[in-house]
């Protein structure tokens, strides 16, 4: 069932650059491209299009191909959008020890449609966990607040009140995004023939000379009365695609020595368990006189530390070797923000057999590569990241491009990186198929008018050479990146060229540079909130008397993002 060669899926992982290498030009192709034709053509009309995700991105891309007349299906396997920021007091179902497969497929009915229902204990699972299994409650917590200001964390349209802080909490900007979609007639409650809550995209799949994407779907919908769960199957056909899903789906846990049978000690927590991947933390009353171990000194260590540590008997914070000078400034703003009553220690060589997986870890030993034994822990929280997981896609893929998708990941954010795709976010082989590649608050709204002009004709792609041309070249293959560095600035400025260049030519309305009193604002944050002089109003102005020619300069190119890079 391998139809696309979908040659290994995504250079853009966020923050990292991957080596860009030139592919093999003699792959099939799903339309015709003629040597005469420089644009791309496509050769079937495209009319209906999935968007899966009711994230941030998700929303936009959705209510943009709404508005440009496509007919659009949102797919999402929460039950209300939000993406990350939908909090829910629910927490993810266990976490493998050690990660799961990649390239673990989904149960599917041998013929579809399908319908089942399902009992309280049925496969050994209760009706909750099934739910929570297919959904998987976001990694957030109730005191989560964003680590970038609201200026450049917000979706048109639905403005923060006016006496918000600087740095937005979860709650607020969860009902921010649940506003855009409600005035985009894009929430649960809302009765649309767009949106599809609750259900999970299991299988893509597009037969060879095809032009049509089917999507194998899974929704679950708990029943009241009988105190049953209902899943149903079925199968739904597009013109074309955009993956509108985020970074943070499949958590990642360390290969450590021993950390299987650690991993399977009991507790009376929510968790069940004394240790834990970061994305299950809510709330930081229970840690009251105990001894907590944090593995990982980025974002969700530090906060979750600050968040606890008040409570704490005793804190500990695992970290790898690291060189303080060449530490990006939000890294270094990680380790500050950890509590003064942190105990800071190396990385973790071992986890010694315990002699029950009963009576927790407290009489465990950690050997950490020093040499030095930590003893008398309670609980253990793995912010160790995420990796990419989007099984989804799995059916499109050749068996190399498999393999490569599901390496483990050396660190977090290193598994499953996307490759091949245009910096517009159209995937090379067959732009049928489109990513959400840019941070969505920021450069979002571009991306996805990109997508709806491309597949209306109102916008053009070069032809498939010359979109591998770009992919290949220093002048467009480093687009990413913090907002007000070269790499978002030289991103934006080409979005804006861009989509205005077609409009002209081929109608659609003008799109306007980001506003300068925002940029104004942000560097203001940015020099009392994060690191004085890291961001100037220099880093937008140079760009406005700088030809393309030199954007791959070195200095002018910062790969970080607001994301955990480093554990």
């Amino acid at each position: 069932m391998l139809v696309l060669p979908l040659t290994v899926l995504a250079a853009l992982a966020p923050g990292i650059f991957s080596q860009q290498i030139v592919l093999d030009d003699t792959l099939p192709r799903p339309y015709p491209q003629p040597t005469e034709n420089k644009w791309t053509v496509f050769n079937s009309t495209i009319k209906r299009v999935a968007v899966i995700g009711a994230g941030p991105a998700g929303l936009l891309a959705a209510t943009e191909l709404v508005a440009h007349n496509f007919t659009v299906r949102l797919f999402e396997k929460a039950p209300g959008p939000g993406g990350n920021w939908l909090y829910s007091e629910q927490i993810p179902v266990r976490e493998s020890y050690p990660d799961e497969p990649l390239d673990k497929k989904p149960e599917l009915p041998d013929t579809l449609p399908a319908t089942r229902y399902y009992e309280e204990g049925e496969e050994g699972l209760t009706l909750d966990e099934r739910w929570r299994e297919h959904w998987q409650p976001r990694p957030i917590w109730n005191s989560l607040h964003t680590n970038s200001p609201s200026v450049i964390t917000e979706l048109t349209e639905v403005p923060y009140p006016p006496d918000h802080s600087w740095l937005i909490d979860a709650h607020t900007i969860g009902a921010h995004v649940r506003a855009y979609a409600t005035i985009n007639h894009l929430n649960a409650n809302d009765e649309s023939p767009v949106h599809a809550y609750s259900t999970r995209v299991e299988k893509i799949y597009k037969a060879p000379k095809s032009s049509v994407w089917q999507l194998t779907l899974r929704r679950l919908k708990y029943l009241e009365e009988s105190k049953r769960i209902k899943a149903t199957w079925w199968t739904e056909d597009f013109d074309a695609v955009v993956v509108g899903a985020g970074p943070y789906d499949t958590p990642h846990v360390p290969d450590i020595e021993g950390i299987v049978q650690w991993g399977k000690a009991k507790a009376q927590n929510p968790a069940g368990h004394c240790m834990y991947h970061s994305r299950v933390y809510r709330n930081p009353e229970r840690y009251s006189g105990k001894t907590v171990l944090i593995v990982g000194v980025a974002t969700s260590g530090s906060e979750i530390a600050r968040d606890i540590g008040p409570f704490t008997k005793k804190l500990y914070a695992s970290h790898r070797k690291i060189d303080w000078e060449n530490l990006h400034p939000l890294q270094r703003r990680s380790f500050m923000r950890f509590p003064k009553e942190t105990e800071f220690i190396p990385e973790i060589s071992s986890f010694q057999p315990l002699p029950s997986l009963e009576y927790g870890i407290q009489k465990g030993q950690i050997v950490l590569i020093n040499g030095t034994v930590l003893s008398g822990i309670d609980e253990i929280i793995l912010a160790t990241g995420y990796k990419r997981s989007y099984p989804f896609l799995l059916p499109v893929l050749e068996p190399e491009d498999k393999a490569e998708l599901v390496k483990p990941p050396r660190d977090v954010f290193t598994g499953a990186k996307w490759k091949n795709i245009h910096w517009t976010g159209h995937y090379i082989p067959d732009p049928t198929l489109a990513f959400t590649t840019v941070r969505p608050w920021t450069v979002g709204r571009y991306q996805s008018y990109g997508f709806a002009k491309v597949w209306e004709g109102t916008a053009r792609l070069p032809n498939e050479a010359e979109l591998w041309r770009q992919y290949n070249s220093s002048r467009w293959n480093n687009f990413r990146g913090l907002f007000g560095t070269g790499p978002s600035e030289a991103l934006l400025r080409q979005y804006v060229t861009w989509l205005n260049s077609e409009s002209l030519e081929h109608g659609g309305r003008l799109v306007a540079p980001y506003p300068v009193e925002k940029r104004e604002m942000f560097v203001y944050f940015a020099n009392i909130g994060w690191a004085k002089d890291f961001i100037s109003k220099e880093n937008f102005t140079r760009f406005e008397n700088l030809p393309a020619s030199e954007w791959s300069k070195d200095e002018l190119w910062d790969a970080f993002v607001l994301e955990d890079e480093f554990w």
